[in-house]
């Protein structure tokens, strides 16, 4: 499956949400981290992954190089000709969304429990409803996923994280009890945005971006379905690190987004620590963050995203007094 061989330090890889260009950040900074260790991230024996992390965990737990998903990105691929063209964003803006609230289930919900559901949450319940598709993430990782969930002992423990759009639930597809869903069906339901993309329905369920209920869902490994761990590695692609960088409205807006989500991350990480495991987390700094701009959608800036991080990324995994 992967080209390397496990260690005895049992460890998990959890990456968080992040759009397209978070989603090229994470590609860069896990082949850095694979040169600066010598470590494969194939070889992980847990990986979880929110959003577009979803797509980086399912290609790694189908045993993709992670080399091969950064020649992807440098090097995309035309569509052949004829493929329809698919309900997404136009310059990294998406459709007209529909009018009224999307989840008015969940407003319900909001409404007798407030102190349940995160911001986030709350907020997407109030978003109307998208009218992007996610056919372009089922396709890919149809691509390289086997329709049967990779599962132990061949593959990494996976957990693809959705959020349940009426109760506002966090669902790990992969988990025992959780619906059945093939990783790309996973996949396109973590990465629903809400008021960006319709809804994904599993089962008759509507399901939407796992990122709602937490960047990197990274508590979860220390849930009972979980092996034990050494060690972990997080990557969060929407939180910061260093200076707030952008200027003006949207330089605050985004700076103020991403401290909310590395706040949230940091407990979860803090609670890992707590356990025993020994955790490194990255995320990006202000130099990655103004080439990536204020919207993470615009797919426009992968190439110049992945070009950019290679080489910040490895600057950070050797620095000495990087913070772990």
């Amino acid at each position: 499956m992967s080209g390397g061989a496990r260690t005895s330090s049992r460890r998990a890889i959890v990456v968080g949400t992040g759009g397209s260009l978070g989603y090229a950040w994470t590609v860069a900074a896990l082949s850095t981290w694979q040169q600066h260790t010598g470590h494969d991230a194939r070889d992980a024996d847990v990986l979880i992954g929110t959003s577009a992390g979803s797509i980086v965990a399912s290609a790694l737990a189908s045993g993709v190089a992670v080399d091969d998903l950064v020649a992807h990105l440098l090097e995309p691929r035309d569509p052949p000709s004829g493929t329809p063209r698919r309900r997404g964003a136009r310059g990294g803006l998406p459709p007209m969304p529909r009018v009224g609230p999307g989840s008015v289930r969940l407003l319900r919900e909001v409404v007798r429990h407030p102190r349940r559901f995160p911001p986030f949450a709350v907020a997407s319940a109030l978003l109307p409803v998208g009218r992007a598709d996610t056919r372009g993430v089922i396709r890919l990782v149809s691509s390289f996923a086997p329709e049967a969930w990779p599962a132990p002992p061949t593959a990494p423990e996976l957990r693809i994280i959705a959020t349940d759009y009426d109760s506002g639930a966090r669902v790990p597809f992969g988990r025992q009890g959780a619906p059945p869903a093939s990783c790309a069906e996973a996949a396109s339901a973590s990465c629903a945005v809400p008021g960006w993309f319709e809804p994904v329905r599993i089962g008759g369920r509507r399901y939407v971006d796992g990122g709602v209920c937490s960047a990197t869902s990274a508590d979860l490994l220390l849930g009972p379905d979980m092996p034990a761990l050494d060690e972990a590695l997080v990557l969060v692609p929407l939180a910061r690190r260093g200076r707030i960088g952008l200027t003006g409205v949207a330089g605050a807006a985004d700076g103020v987004f991403r401290g909310m989500v590395g706040g949230r991350s940091a407990r979860e990480i803090a609670r890992l620590r707590g356990a025993g495991l020994s955790v490194t987390s990255h995320a990006p700094g202000p130099e990655e963050r103004a080439v990536m701009g204020w919207n993470v959608m615009d797919a426009r800036r992968q190439a110049d995203v992945v070009r950019t991080a290679l080489r910040t990324t490895a600057q950070w995994w050797s620095r000495k007094d990087r913070d772990t």
